[in-house]
This record gives structure tokens, C-alpha cells and sequence, in this order.
């Protein structure tokens, strides 16, 4: 009888997920011809084409590629929580977390998590992604992530989410020479009269936009960027005013110009930080202490130091 290995599961999975022989190589720092014969082993002992290989252009998953790609996740998700759990006796913890963050939030906050984390259980690996919205849900169904941070907006039914201890409130950020940074708050009436600076991020975006739309205000876009630190930098030099959640422990941009943020009178709906897992995905014992941690953790922001008079 024809047998495969854990091994070759992980290099099949990965290729699959990258669409790309040369992507996993450089992910599982294994040579590409490793992964390829990795690869025609498995499709031998399935007697199966798993793979459509594309010259130059990576790889595609065929219809029986895709039955074997989704029982190698299943198993690999076992194997790991059978490592795992074979080491609870001696209050052991190891095992590799894949999680993702949204790119914005991802700088202020997992770093912190990941040492805090770190120091309790030295022996887990913690993986590390950033990207928008769209990026993190396909990377939980494609069991690419264990966990991922983002934030509760249009989110489907088919995740767990539980809301973080992070600020949720949307917040105005002007330069501290600005006029309205000489008040205690700010109202959308006064901001919608300003050019705005618009974190383009899905679902940023289209949150911040309607903010404005559903009190009957239309803002004035003067630019727009992915980047949270494009738009407080634009913002230091005096292009506009952004609308923000995430709230950097820092009045200075990467160019040295000083910023204030002030809260915004309206009643809005809040944009609450989550961690999430799929349903049907439960969590390893490694994920679910990594989780507990984060329950534990303050991540609302001090108050930043004042501008400069």
C-alpha cells in the first residue's frame, strides 16, 4: 500500500495557497524541487492530477486537487492539536499560530500582544500577516489563519468574533495649527466643511464615508491613501482632517509635524476591534491561550502628549 506523509501535505497545501511552486519555496524555506517531488509523490499515491502547472505563470488546483486540499487541512489541523494536546501533562505549550491583522491596527497593537504573549509561553511560534478586510476573511477560509484581528464591519455568520478592549470610537485628527484643534471636540457639521483625508482601506473606507452620508453630509475628499501613516502625515501638513479609530500613543508624524485628535460630538456607530475564528475551525490549545491573553490585555490608547504651543 502507497503511503503520504504530513510533510508532503503541508508543502501541497502551501502551494495551493500561494498558487505557486516558488512562493512556498520561499514561505517553507525548502527548495523548489523538494516541494515539486513532494508533490508528483502525492498525486502517485492518489493516482490523482492534484495540480495544473502553468509555464511561468504558478499553479492552479484541479477538481480533485480541491477534495485532497480540503482533508490535508483537516488533517494537518489535527496533527497539530494532537502535538499539542500530547504535551498538556507536562504543562507543556508549542505549536505555530498563523494569525492576521488589519493593516492598520496591526502596528499599535499585535507586536505588544505577540511579547506579552511570548514571555508566558516561550515555546509557541506566532505567524504574523497584515492586509485589509477582504485579505484576512479569505485567509481564515482558506485556513491560511488560526486567528485574525480586524474590525466588526460587514462581517459574515460563518465566524466566532469577540470584541477586544481597543478604542471603537471614531476620533477627528487635524494639524495642531488648525483652527478647530483649539476646541475641547468637534462636531461633523464643522468637519464636513474641511477637506477630508480618507483612510482608504476596505471597509475604512466606506465606514468614515458614511459617518458623514447618514447625518446628511458629504464630505469633500481631497486624497486618500492605504497607508494610516500617509494619511496622519498629510494630515500634519495641514492638507485636511482624517477620521480615524485606531489612535497611534504619538502626536507626531513620521515627518515630524504635530497632530491633535479630538473627540467628535455626533453619535456614531462604533467600529469595535475583534479577534475572530472560523466557526467550523475551532481553535488549537495554543490559539485559545494566545486568545485568553489577549482578554486580559488594556489596548485603548493613552492620551497622546500635547502639541507643541
Amino acid at each position: 500500500m502507497a503511503h503520504f506523509t504530513l510533510k508532503q501535505l503541508k508543502y501541497f497545501v502551501c502551494v495551493v495557497e500561494s498558487q505557486s511552486i516558488a512562493e512556498a519555496s520561499r514561505q517553507l524555506h525548502i527548495s523548489q524541487p523538494s516541494i515539486s517531488v513532494a508533490i508528483k509523490g502525492l498525486e502517485d499515491v492518489f493516482n490523482q492530477q492534484l495540480l495544473v502547472r502553468h509555464h511561468a505563470q504558478g499553479v492552479s488546483i484541479s477538481a480533485n486537487g480541491r477534495r485532497v486540499y480540503e482533508r490535508a487541512k483537516e488533517l494537518l489541523r489535527l496533527s497539530n492539536e494532537l502535538e499539542q494536546d500530547s504535551r498538556e501533562e507536562d504543562e507543556l505549550v508549542a505549536g505555530t499560530i498563523s494569525i492576521g491583522c488589519f493593516e492598520s491596527a496591526a502596528p499599535l497593537y499585535m507586536p505588544r500582544l505577540v511579547a506579552g504573549f511570548k514571555r508566558l509561553c516561550p515555546g509557541v511560534s506566532i505567524q504574523l500577516h497584515d492586509g485589509e478586510q477582504h485579505e484576512l476573511m479569505h485567509g481564515l477560509h482558506r485556513g491560511r489563519f488560526d486567528l485574525a484581528f480586524l474590525y466588526d464591519l460587514e462581517l459574515e455568520s460563518t465566524i466566532v468574533k469577540e470584541a477586544l478592549n481597543a478604542p471603537h470610537k471614531p476620533y477627528a485628527l487635524l494639524p495642531a495649527d488648525h483652527h478647530l484643534a483649539r476646541q475641547p471636540f468637534v462636531t461633523l457639521a464643522q468637519l464636513a466643511r474641511e477637506p477630508m483625508i480618507l483612510l482608504d482601506a476596505v471597509p475604512s473606507k466606506s465606514y468614515f464615508v458614511d459617518i458623514f452620508t447618514q447625518a446628511g453630509l458629504s464630505p469633500t475628499i481631497a486624497y486618500s491613501s492605504p497607508s494610516i501613516e500617509m494619511v496622519r502625515c498629510m494630515v500634519g501638513q495641514g492638507l485636511g482632517f482624517s477620521v480615524l479609530v485606531t489612535r497611534p500613543r504619538t502626536s507626531v508624524t513620521y515627518d515630524g509635524q504635530q497632530l491633535v485628535q479630538l473627540d467628535i460630538l455626533d453619535d456614531m456607530p462604533d467600529s469595535a476591534l475583534i479577534m475572530a475564528y472560523l466557526r467550523n475551525n475551532q481553535p488549537t490549545r495554543a490559539t485559545r491561550l494566545f486568545m485568553d491573553y489577549c482578554r486580559t490585555v488594556e489596548l485603548a490608547a493613552v492620551t497622546p502628549l500635547a502639541a507643541s504651543a
